[in-house]
């Protein structure tokens, strides 16, 4: 199941995604006693975590994902880590559990066992996935053109997360070595929520559709295709200019 919501301004956009959130953080602490989540970096959703901050929940039985991030020291300025450290885990979020996916290995590959090692205590399914996506339309560290792109969404892979090398995809940025988290991953949740701003990424997704609709997805398409051709988690798109 694919939905997708349009809103008149993003603060609606914002506040629309928080409180689906907050309502799966709480579905989950009822039905099992604590909830986990995984979220994006990124400044997109900063305006999401701070609406969650503020928001009155069970928050020392929540944990926090990053869904994927650069392998830098956790104060570094483009550390996911640092970014949902200081715009979620704050207010009355500062009792949540921060689970990263950054350790103290020298390289991401050298990591990936650690991480998955902790990655293995949290309940799954997840309660809620947010991800964003790129014009480029990756989600998390899943670029098109990585070298390991069809084991980061190949549905049954048993890895929770793989080690990027990201180096040739302009998006990424100056920081290439990564972790992220992969499909088969993500999947495992009640309900993945994709959250884009802008008329190039509708674009994007409306290419996606297409795609999907066409059963035309290959190994070159948008990593976005695989995520919405998946029918095993419903997906929810919410769009704003």
């Amino acid at each position: 199941m694919k939905k997708i919501y349009k809103f008149e301004s993003r603060e609606k956009l914002f506040e629309a995604v928080a409180n689906r959130c907050a309502q799966q953080i709480s579905r989950g602490i009822e039905k099992q006693g604590r909830a986990n989540i995984i979220v994006p970096g990124g400044t997109t959703p900063a305006p999401v975590f701070e609406k969650l901050a503020a928001m009155s929940l069970d928050w020392h039985n929540v944990s926090i994902i990053p869904s994927d991030d650069r392998w830098v020291d956790a104060t570094h300025t483009q550390s996911n880590q640092k970014l949902i450290s200081e715009s979620f885990l704050r207010d009355k979020a500062s009792k949540a559990v921060l689970i990263p996916l950054k350790n103290e290995a020298v390289t991401p590959q050298a990591g990936v066992e650690q991480c998955e090692a902790n990655l293995e205590e949290v309940i799954r399914p997840y309660d809620f996935v947010l991800l964003g996506m790129g014009n480029d339309g990756h989600f998390a560290s899943l670029f098109p053109g990585i070298s390991n792109l069809t084991q980061g969404l190949n549905l049954n892979n048993c890895n929770k997360a793989i080690a990027i090398d990201a180096s040739g995809c302009p998006v990424a940025g100056e920081i290439t070595d990564r972790i992220s988290l992969t499909l088969s991953t993500l999947v495992d949740s009640h309900v993945i929520a994709i959250l884009v701003t802008g008329e190039e990424k509708l674009k994007v997704i409306d290419a996606c559709f297409e795609q999907v609709n066409a059963n035309a997805v290959d190994a070159e398409s948008f990593p976005m295709t695989h995520l919405l051709k998946q029918s095993k988690t419903p997906v929810e798109i919410y769009w704003a200019l």
